[in-house]
């Protein structure tokens, strides 16, 4: 029996060879998100480092940098990407979105409850994401996945969306800011690497982010209080030069195409295992990552449900079709808000 396997087994070894031969070698210039952060150091320094060049036979390999390390701020790395500065880069549709409104449809506050909402919303947005990225920076998607879900982080109490009402909330997208302004506060733009200080000395009173960047960047040293409202999922885009890929041989893009894959597919599943880690570090829970911090965990109520609905119909969906155009808000409409069984008005 052995020896009738063994010819078969080599054959097989033999076989993929060739496959991966014909990968032609190339070295990648990336730009991920935060050096501190988990989606870079758990999932996108991984791919480049491993899972790729594991893939391709060692054909495939990368450069590749945060952009804490490259010195840049989240709104810059597609700029950069379609000036040829680099040739992938991953990044927040959020951050980007002042070119073009559209990008941010996968974004916008509270259009899912939960992740398997989000993926279908993100999984029917996705060729409009590619059409307009293509369009505005020359470049093709190449996979979406989330963060964990973003929630409400203070310095005194927070019960409630009522208690919002006046206080300055540090957002980091448009969408974020029609959602506060919503609930009666008042919305503050703060680079991610300010907010620690920002909430030290009464600048902003309270912050908006998932829980793992939140503990990953020493929030729970300044706050007090954790508002679990789900209030919206980044999206994480994985974006390459489309002329560059247009150019690389068929069985590079389908190496990558597989392996980016399989990162998604990880993405999704990792972003609500660490959603839970990251509330419980900071509010003295079991943490995997260190000590936890001591910030006291407020679950929201049915009447914050109700709020939260309303402020979406009223302020996010109306704000951002004002915004992206009747044009750009049916497309939403018939794509990602199918999904979501949302509206957004149509002027």
């Amino acid at each position: 029996m052995k020896h009738r396997l063994m010819p078969s087994a080599v054959a097989l070894c033999l076989a993929a060879v060739p496959a991966l031969a014909e990968i032609q070698p190339h070295q990648f210039k990336v730009v991920g998100t935060w050096g501190n952060l988990a989606s870079w150091n758990d999932l996108e320094k991984p791919f480049w480092a491993e899972a790729l060049p594991a893939a391709s036979g060692g054909a495939l390999t990368a450069e590749a940098i945060p952009i804490t390390e490259a010195g840049l701020k989240g709104g810059e790395v597609m700029r950069l990407l379609s000036q040829g500065v680099f040739e992938v880069a991953h990044g927040l549709g959020s951050y980007v979105a002042a070119e073009n409104p559209a990008i941010e449809g996968t974004d916008l506050s509270s259009i899912a409850p939960d992740f398997a909402t989000m993926r279908a919303i993100a999984d029917a947005y996705r060729p409009i994401m590619d059409e307009t990225f293509r369009s505005t920076y020359g470049a093709t998607i190449l996979s979406l996945h989330p963060w964990p879900a973003s929630m409400i982080y203070c310095t005194s109490p927070i019960t409630s969306i009522a208690d919002l009402k006046d206080r300055k909330v540090r957002v980091h997208s448009a969408t974020l800011g029609d959602f506060v302004e919503g609930a009666g506060g008042v919305a503050v733009t703060i680079p991610f690497a300010e907010v620690v200080p920002a909430l030290e000395k009464g600048v902003a009173d309270c912050a908006i982010t998932d829980p793992m960047s939140a503990y990953n960047a020493k929030w729970h040293e300044v706050i007090t209080d954790v508002f679990v409202l789900r209030v919206g999922y980044s999206i994480t885009f994985t974006a390459i030069n489309t002329q560059l890929w247009d150019s690389l041989p068929e069985q590079t893009r389908a190496a990558m195409t597989t392996a980016l894959a399989d990162m998604e597919s990880r993405a999704w599943a990792d972003a609500e295992v660490k959603e839970a880690s990251g509330v419980a570090c900071l509010t003295g829970g079991d943490c995997p990552l260190g000590e936890a911090g001591t910030a006291v965990l407020h679950e929201p109520g049915e009447g914050d449900i109700a709020a939260r609905q309303a402020i979406l119909d009223d302020f996010v969906l109306k704000r951002w079709g004002e915004r992206c155009g009747a044009d750009c808000a049916t497309r939403w409409n018939d794509t990602a808000g199918k999904a979501a069984g949302l509206v957004v008005p149509v002027n």
